[in-house]
């Protein structure tokens, strides 16, 4: 799977572990056209793009060496929207649903740290939203675009052997 597509079915899966019990909105569209006061919603907000140079050197599972370069870093945000009818409603998914949230991800073998940008607190009136009282959070998930390489062959490469007795050079003869 895509990191684009990974994270996002992550973040569903922690919103609704957290108490979410309606279907949650991936569309600020059908987000503004729900009438439910309980809702959640993952959208998706950016992708920053950066090269990236940096290498590692690491064994594949069949014990070859391999140098793996991240050719970009790429970064995705989402918002998180929790609304309900309560202040303490909202506060306790928020609450799960933090604390529910790992370190990272590993998508297609490669570990992607999440993070959590900041928090905003409405309410009804500033609000699109039906819910009395809502908090939408970014969350940014740090991944990249990875190349790997074999090491080169080496290539007309000659070993001597030299033997040493008693740390002595032979002596031919």
């Amino acid at each position: 799977m895509s990191l684009y597509a990974e994270s996002k079915a992550y973040l569903l899966e922690k919103l609704k572990a957290a108490g979410l019990k309606s279907k949650p909105f991936t569309t600020i569209k059908a987000l503004e056209k729900s009438q439910e006061s309980h809702v959640g919603a993952v959208i998706f907000e950016q992708e920053t793009i950066s090269r990236n140079g940096s290498k590692t050197l690491y064994k594949d599972q069949q014990g070859a060496q391999k140098k793996r370069r991240k050719v970009f870093n790429r970064n995705l945000t989402f918002t998180v929207t929790i609304g309900d009818y309560t202040d303490d409603a909202v506060e306790a998914m928020f609450e799960k649903f933090l604390e529910s949230l790992d370190r990272g991800i590993y998508v297609n073998g490669n570990f992607v740290p999440v993070e959590v940008e900041g928090a905003d607190w409405v309410n009804k009136d500033d609000s699109i939203l039906k819910a009395q009282v809502a908090v939408q959070v970014a969350i940014t998930f740090q991944g990249g675009l990875y190349r790997d390489t074999d090491f080169g062959p080496l290539t007309h490469v000659e070993i001597t052997a030299i033997e040493k007795s008693n740390g002595k050079e032979p002596v031919n003869g």
